[in-house]
């Protein structure tokens, strides 16, 4: 029995197979699909406005302080 759920061409599926595919992009230098990285640059720019929109946009003084405060 697969431990692997079966594709029924849900976003997840697509999601799921992105990322298996990135992974081995990253960690076994496989070539990444342009269709692949397009998905994902897509998905990142939906979630990074998402944030934005959310919780607004930190300014560079303020960013600064804070990682001085994890620094210390």
């Amino acid at each position: 029995m697969s431990t692997k759920p079966a594709f029924n061409g849900s976003l997840a599926d697509t999601e799921q197979t992105d990322t298996q595919a990135v992974l081995k992009h990253a960690f076994e230098r496989t070539p990444l699909d342009p269709d692949i990285a397009r998905r994902v640059d897509e998905r990142a720019a939906k979630i990074t406005e998402q944030v934005r929109q959310t919780h607004g946009v930190i300014d560079d003084e303020t960013f600064q302080l804070l990682l001085a405060d994890d620094e210390s």
